[in-house]
C-alpha cells in the first residue's frame, strides 16, 4: 500500500508524541510505502487532482524525509491502486484547509477522515448533536449575553471555535473585574462566536481522551491538569495517567458509533470530562503513542491493520 500523510511540516512533528509520525512508522514497519505532503502540495491541473510527495523512510529507527519525490495521480483508480490518504493537518481549519479538503472531495482513493465530514463538522461543535451527552453549551458573541450567563452561574469555560491543543481556553468567573474586557478579547469585540460552557468541579482530576477507530473504543488515557492551570492538554502542560473505560464511557462511545460511521469518521479522539463529553476530536486526534506506552501496546499498528482491509 501507499499512504500518503498531509501533515503539518514534517520537522515540526514531535516524535513520540504525535500520532501521525507513530502512523508512518507503524505503516513502514508493516513494509507499506509512506509519502508526506503539506496542504500546498494539493493541486488540481488539466481536470486531474495532483498531490506532490516525498518519501518517507526509516533510518536508525528514525523517521526521515527522504530525497525522492512522487506525483499521484488521485483522479486515475486501476485494479493494482492501493493509495490511502491520511488528513492529519493540524488545525486551524482555516481557508487553506477548506481549500485542500474540497480538493481531496475529488479523490477516487480513500481519505480519513472523509473531507466532506471535515468541511460539514467542527471538532467543538460536532458533539452538539448529543445534547443529553455533553455539559450545558451556549455559543453567543454577544458581551452582554455572555457577560449575564457568567454573572447567573458564577463561573464558565470559555473556548474559541476552531482552536486546537487548549489555545485560548479560559475560565471566566463572575468576580474578575476583567471580565467584559476578557469576552471582548475572546469575541474580537462581539464579532466572532464562543462556545461558553458549564463548569465541571472534577474538571482538575482530569479530562479522558478516547481514541476510536471505526466507532470502536481502543484505548484511553486521562490528562491531569497542572494545579495553576484549568487545561488538561499536554500542550498546555498536562500530566498523563492510565485509565479505564466506564460504563458511561462506553455507552457514549456507543451512542456516538453509528454517526461516526455515517460521516465517515474512522479516527476520533473523544475528550470526556465527569462522564460528559465535551469535543469530539476529528482533524489530528493524538495521544496514540501515549496510550500505546501506558498500557504496552501498539494502537498504530492497529490502525494500520485495519486499514489494510480496506483494500480487501
Amino acid at each position: 500500500m501507499q499512504h500518503i500523510f498531509i501533515i503539518d511540516p514534517f520537522d515540526g512533528l514531535k516524535p513520540n508524541h504525535d500520532s501521525s509520525l507513530a502512523l508512518m512508522k507503524a505503516a513502514l514497519l508493516q513494509n507499506h510505502s509512506v509519502w508526506q505532503a503539506e496542504l500546498a502540495d494539493i493541486n488540481l491541473l488539466d481536470n486531474s487532482l495532483i498531490i506532490s510527495t516525498k518519501l518517507v523512510c526509516l533510518q536508525n529507527n528514525k523517521l526521515i524525509v527522504s530525497g525522492e519525490s512522487k506525483k499521484f495521480n488521485l483522479s486515475l483508480k486501476s485494479d493494482f491502486s492501493q493509495i490511502l490518504i491520511w488528513m492529519r493537518k493540524d488545525p486551524p481549519v482555516d481557508e487553506k484547509y477548506i481549500r485542500a479538503c474540497q480538493l481531496l472531495r475529488l479523490s477516487v482513493f480513500p481519505v480519513i477522515n472523509n473531507p466532506n465530514s471535515l468541511l460539514s463538522c467542527d471538532e467543538k461543535l460536532l458533539a452538539l448533536e448529543f445534547p443529553e451527552l455533553i455539559p450545558k453549551t451556549n455559543i453567543s458573541q454577544s458581551l452582554n449575553t455572555i457577560k449575564n450567563l457568567v454573572l447567573e452561574k458564577g463561573i464558565l469555560i470559555a473556548k474559541p471555535i476552531g482552536g486546537k491543543a487548549g489555545e485560548g481556553i479560559l475560565a471566566l468567573k463572575a468576580e474578575d473585574k476583567n471580565l467584559s474586557s476578557l469576552i471582548e478579547l475572546l469575541t474580537e469585540r462581539e464579532t466572532r462566536s464562543i462556545i461558553v460552557q458549564e463548569y465541571l468541579p472534577k474538571a482538575p482530576e482530569g479530562d479522558k481522551r478516547i481514541f476510536l477507530l471505526a466507532g470502536e473504543p481502543i484505548g484511553a488515557l486521562l490528562r491531569i491538569p497542572r494545579k495553576d492551570d484549568y487545561r488538561a492538554n499536554m500542550a498546555a502542560g498536562g500530566s498523563i495517567a492510565k485509565t479505564n473505560l466506564t460504563a458511561k464511557d462506553l455507552e457514549i462511545c456507543q451512542k456516538l458509533k453509528p454517526r461516526l460511521l455515517e460521516l465517515g469518521l474512522n479516527l476520533v479522539g473523544l475528550d470526556i470530562i465527569e462522564e460528559k463529553l465535551t469535543e469530539i476530536n476529528i482533524t489530528s486526534p493524538t495521544c496514540l503513542e501515549e496510550i500505546s506506552e501506558l498500557n504496552n501496546c501498539d494502537l498504530a499498528k492497529q490502525i494500520i491493520i485495519w486499514s489494510e482491509n480496506l483494500f480487501v
